[in-house]
């Protein structure tokens, strides 16, 4: 194998790693595919060979730069609409419980039950008032219940 086989070879295997990162949130490669803890040369081999056989696009058993190119462009196109659909399901959610008769409208008083249930929640210390403290706190649950997945509402 040549200099040029090698580099190429690391390429396709950067790529494919990046591709795989790629396919779902936080998803890594697993290279271990009989999960005994260990990765043998021969399940190393089979990981590549499949990455391959998926960015091959036209299946002639080469694979060119722009194959490359657009099997990356459809990992990330794939990543956004996993990432669209997760919204607008969130979004659904969160809507279904603010229209709490299920009519499918959110009436006044369903809008202003809400928001009374929203300010009992964040004011911990059940004054009547939110203070600066119990704001910045709610804004920061608000934001790890977000990246963990809820709307946070």
């Amino acid at each position: 194998m040549n200099t040029a086989q090698k580099i190429l070879g690391v390429l396709v295997s950067l790529a494919a790693m990046s591709a795989i990162a790629g396919e779902g949130e936080k998803k890594r490669p697993n290279f271990d595919l009989n999960n005994d803890g260990s990765v043998t040369t021969e399940e190393l081999a089979q990981h590549r060979q499949t990455m391959f056989t998926k960015m091959d696009l036209n299946s002639d058993g080469n694979l060119t730069r722009e194959e490359l190119v657009e099997f990356k462009a459809q990992m990330k196109a794939e990543k956004e609409a996993k990432k669209e659909a997760k919204k607008a399901d969130r979004e659904k959610d969160h809507f279904d419980r603010e229209d709490t008769n299920g009519d499918g409208v959110i009436s006044q008083e369903e809008f202003a039950a809400s928001a009374a249930k929203m300010a009992e929640r964040v004011d911990r210390n059940d004054d009547g008032t939110i203070d600066r403290r119990e704001m910045f706190k709610a804004m920061r649950d608000l934001g790890g219940e977000r990246r963990k997945g809820g709307d946070g509402a």
